[in-house]
């Protein structure tokens, strides 16, 4: 199943801001709202890349997004606390946050990526694109969460992704395809599904 909203959310978000103590008749209406943020970001606002190695040929990449949770969580405790809201509740939002993101892109995201010079190998995945701020800030919007509070939070969780993707890289990533005697390297492009 593809990364997409209603599943991230129902499935990974909400159960997850609720362990860890974030209760309320709003948080699926907020976890709804990451989502759409989160979904448009990696989906339709980043590219995937990739350094590849291996034999001369055309393969190809079918492989799960995996975040290591110390990554995302390091990432968003600097984006809260250079936004000002890292107050008392953050840290369990935070851990809840982490958790359901990162569970959920090992279940849900794909890298999809096609390598036209390597045909078998492995590569260095890399998500590229603009700021996440842009999309969490609609995703916010999309339900209905608008003003200055819910800004601050879209843009801190915005700018968490930002870092981690800024500095994450999904090493050994299978390429599979037509293999040949003769070795090759070359530049992997696709994109998150």
């Amino acid at each position: 199943m593809p990364l997409n909203p209603p599943v991230l959310a129902s499935g990974f978000i909400t159960p997850n801001l609720i362990s860890t103590g974030n209760l309320g008749t709003g948080v699926p209406r907020l976890a709804m709202g990451i989502a759409i943020g989160v979904c448009q970001y990696l989906t339709a606002q980043s590219k995937v890349t990739s350094v590849d190695v291996g034999t001369a040929g055309v393969g190809a990449t079918f492989f799960p997004l995996i975040v290591p949770p110390p990554l995302l969580l390091g990432s968003l405790t600097s984006a809260f606390a250079s936004t000002g809201i890292l107050g008392i509740a953050a840290p369990q939002f935070i851990a809840g946050l982490t958790t359901a993101l990162t569970t959920g892109w090992t279940a849900l995201a794909f890298l999809q990526i096609t390598h036209p010079m390597v045909g078998v190998g492995t590569g260095v995945a890399k998500i590229v694109g603009p700021s996440a701020v842009t999309a969490m800030v609609t995703g916010f919007s999309a339900m209905g969460m608008a003003g200055a509070g819910p800004a601050k939070m879209a843009t801190a969780i915005g700018l968490g992704l930002d870092s981690t993707f800024a500095s994450f890289v999904q090493v050994a990533v299978p390429i599979v395809g037509t293999p040949s005697p003769v070795g090759s390297s070359g530049i992997g492009f696709g994109t998150v599904i």
